[in-house]
């Protein structure tokens, strides 16, 4: 063997030796990768969990209050199916459709902000219950201070009012804590409110 074949063996060794450590080298940069990756997947899957399962409470809640049947949370078979073959491809796919998941409930966690700030204060709601008594209460005293003699009228109006608003506002404010169990009743709103328009004609039969 003539120094020339020596030389080209050993230029061959030399290639395939640096071959051998590039090909060594990108299989432990891609088990690191994948390590990371799987890290990384089981420290986001319990974070999205929870943030899904109390997205999921608010969006029963938003329903019942809008008085709609709540939307179904619970995957059916083609869309398990669709999801598995989307995470097929390994650690990294995995922790990309998590990550994609979380996009998506802030996405959907903006909108129920949104949809929490667009309703009404609940003293506006609780009007449904305080407004009708406080219309109850005085038309009851102002049909009773017609029935009384005129010199007593003021007196009677007043004492029947006052009488038949605080009985109508215990009942309203009853009535709210029946229909929201979990909602303030506002009773110095309620209060105002059923007392208010009885006062008012009591003056009126005082001026009059």
């Amino acid at each position: 063997m003539t120094t020339e074949d020596v030389s080209a063996v050993w230029n061959d060794y030399l290639t395939s030796v640096q071959r051998l450590d590039s090909v060594r080298r990108e299989a432990a940069s891609a088990a690191a990768a994948e390590a990371e990756a799987v890290a990384s997947a089981r420290t986001e899957l319990p974070v999205v969990q929870a943030r899904i399962g109390i997205q999921a409470g608010r969006l029963l809640e938003a329903a019942l209050q809008a008085g709609t049947a709540p939307p179904p949370l619970v995957p059916n078979t083609a869309e398990q199916k669709t999801a598995a073959q989307t995470v097929a491809g390994g650690p990294a796919v995995v922790l990309a459709a998590l990550r994609q998941a979380r996009s998506t409930v802030d996405v959907a966690d903006a909108a129920l902000a949104r949809l929490d700030q667009a309703e009404q204060p609940q003293a506006v709601r609780n009007l449904i219950a305080y407004a009708p008594a406080a219309g109850l209460a005085t038309l009851i005293q102002f049909g009773f201070a017609l029935l009384v003699d005129d010199r007593t009228r003021t007196f009677y109006a007043g004492i029947c009012g006052l009488i038949m608003a605080a009985m109508l506002f215990g009942a309203a404010w009853v009535a709210l804590g029946i229909v929201q169990p979990r909602k303030p009743k506002t009773p110095e709103i309620g209060a105002l409110v059923c007392f208010s328009p009885v006062v008012l004609v009591t003056l009126l039969f005082a001026i009059i």
